[in-house]
C-alpha cells in the first residue's frame, strides 16, 4: 500500500525489528552487569555500547528505560545513566519489602498447603543442599527461588513475581558473586524449621521464621559484610 504524503508508517509496522533490538540491548546490559563488566555506581558510555552492538540510540534508550523501571539504573538529566549501587540501605529496604510480601502471602495461602507441597519443600531444600555442596551456585539460586515459589504461586496476587524477582536479582545477581557456604547453610536451616512448622500446621511459627529470621537485615548482617565487601561502619 502506498504511504500517504506526510504520514509515517505505523509503529506496528516498525515494531518487530525494534522490539528485537530493544530486547538484545536489554539482555546485553543485564549480562554485562551480572558478569561484572558493568559495575555498580559506574556511568554507562552509551556511544561505546551503540558501537559495540551496532545499534542506534533508540533501542538503547528503550532498554535503559526498562532497566530504570526495574531499579537497575538511574537516568540522570545532564549526567547520564548510572548503574545503581548496592548499599546497606538498599539491602535493608529490600529485605523489609520481600519479608513483608512473603509473610503476607503465607498468611493468605497457609491453609491451602498440603502434603504434596510439604514434599516439594523437602525435595527442594534437599536439592539446594546438594547443589551447595557441589558449589553449583547458579542452579542453587534457581532452586532457592523455586522453593519460595511453592507457596508464592498459590497467592491470588498477580504482581508478586514482578515485585520480587527484580529485588532478588539486584541483591544476588548484579554482579553474580560466589555464595557463602555458611550463609546459605544458615538459610537452608531456616527452611527446614519453616517446613516443620508447615507440617505441624503452625502458621504463626512459619510466618515468624520468615519475618524475624529469614528476611531480617540484622540477623544476616554478618554475612552481608563478606558477601558485599562492606566495611563494619557502613553496616551499623
Amino acid at each position: 500500500m502506498k504511504q500517504l504524503p506526510g504520514k509515517k508508517r505505523s509503529d506496528a509496522a516498525q515494531s518487530p525489528r525494534q522490539d528485537s533490538l530493544r530486547e538484545q540491548v536489554y539482555q546485553y546490559l543485564k549480562d554485562a552487569m551480572s558478569e561484572g563488566t558493568l559495575r555498580h555506581g559506574e556511568f554507562l558510555d552509551q556511544d561505546i555500547i551503540c558501537e559495540r552492538l551496532n545499534v542506534s540510540k533508540t533501542p538503547l534508550r528503550d532498554a535503559l528505560i526498562r532497566l530504570e523501571a526495574e531499579g537497575f539504573v538511574s537516568i540522570l538529566p545532564r549526567k547520564g545513566v548510572q548503574i545503581n549501587p548496592i548499599t546497606p540501605e538498599f539491602i535493608r529496604s529490600a529485605y523489609q519489602i520481600i519479608g513483608a510480601v512473603e509473610v503476607d502471602c503465607l498468611d493468605e495461602v497457609f491453609d491451602r498447603l498440603t502434603a504434596r507441597h510439604i514434599d516439594e519443600f523437602e525435595e527442594s531444600n534437599e536439592r539446594q543442599w546438594q547443589l551447595l555442596k557441589q558449589d553449583n551456585y547458579i542452579d542453587y539460586y534457581e532452586e532457592n527461588i523455586r522453593f519460595h515459589n511453592i507457596f508464592l504461586s498459590l497467592s491470588s496476587n498477580t504482581l508478586l513475581d514482578k515485585t520480587l524477582i527484580h529485588l532478588r536479582r539486584r541483591l544476588y545477581d548484579f554482579p553474580r558473586r560466589s555464595y557463602s557456604y555458611d550463609w546459605e547453610a544458615f538459610n537452608l536451616e531456616t527452611h527446614r524449621r519453616f517446613i516443620d512448622s508447615v507440617k505441624y500446621g503452625n502458621k504463626a511459627a512459619a510466618m515468624s521464621i520468615f519475618r524475624i529470621e529469614h528476611w531480617s537485615f540484622d540477623v544476616h548482617k554478618k554475612f552481608f559484610k563478606l558477601y558485599y565487601d562492606f566495611d563494619e561502619k557502613s553496616l551499623r
